[in-house]
């Protein structure tokens, strides 16, 4: 079984791929991690920009039989979408307040022109985020136009996550103990890619900003609850011990930890 998660990035995407692979895991089907030339051999997930029919029956090669669980932020292949509607691949959809993403995507572009990277650097604010945005919510929206495809908020994956990994385990069709699924994440040293898993961060936004975002993406705003009760309990808890950004060693433990467990 070839299962592909999707996500806005900056929504947990990373984790949410993890957790379907631990979903795996705990019913007795270790997924199969692909090596080049599929693959860089240096990527701590199996990330693809483009996902066609042509990709996944070279994919199913590769697993030799296994379960694989392949990741993407980019728009759903018409192809594939009949793959998924058929029931031949299973997939998921993560999304997360535009105006966390965007907050996101402020301080990854710092670190990055600190560092002397590229990526994200052209967002200097949560304004500049606009047109990367756009795209996204774009390709959000060819992923959650399908039934089949199981949609979760941000704050569900980050905040209620025995919920998240039941919902993948009837998705997928097995019966798991949860806890098991979970255990590598208490610590959260495994979470790829883990920044500070603020809650509601929104509300560092001036509401000038606020206002814009609100508009931009009022149809986005009217399908997903974002505010969730879980999320209110955390941002309450987080006020007194703000969360701290992971330190360049936790993230390069994290990509160390996680390549020796694949």
């Amino acid at each position: 079984m070839i299962y592909i998660c999707f996500g806005i990035t900056k929504s947990a995407s990373t984790f949410l791929y993890q957790l379907t692979e631990e979903t795996f895991r705990a019913a007795g089907r270790k997924p199969a991690f692909l090596r080049p030339p599929l693959r860089s051999s240096t990527s701590p997930v199996n990330y693809f920009d483009d996902i066609d029919p042509q990709l996944l029956e070279a994919i199913a090669r590769a697993a030799g039989g296994l379960d694989v669980v392949i990741k993407t932020h980019q728009a759903l292949h018409p192809g594939v979408a009949r793959r998924i509607e058929a029931g031949d691949v299973l997939a998921c959809a993560c999304v997360r307040d535009p105006r966390e993403i965007a907050l996101s995507m402020v301080d990854h572009g710092r670190k990055s022109a600190e560092l002397g990277y590229p990526e994200f650097t052209e967002c200097r604010t949560p304004l500049d985020t606009f047109p990367s945005l756009d795209d996204q919510v774009r390709n959000l929206e060819g992923w959650t136009a399908l039934p089949a495809v199981e949609v979760f908020t941000y704050n569900e994956i980050c905040f209620e996550t025995a919920a998240v990994v039941k919902r993948l385990a009837a998705q997928i069709g097995v019966g798991i103990d949860v806890a098991k699924a979970l255990r590598p994440f208490l610590g959260k040293h495994l979470i790829v890619e883990f920044n500070k898993g603020a809650a509601l961060r929104y509300r560092e936004m001036p509401e000038s900003e606020q206002a814009a975002f609100l508009e931009r993406y009022r149809s986005l705003y009217e399908t997903f609850r974002f505010d969730t009760p879980a999320a209110l309990d955390v941002a309450r808890s987080q006020a007194r011990r703000p969360p701290r950004p992971r330190s360049p060693f936790g993230v390069r433990l994290a990509h160390r930890l996680r390549m020796l467990r694949s």
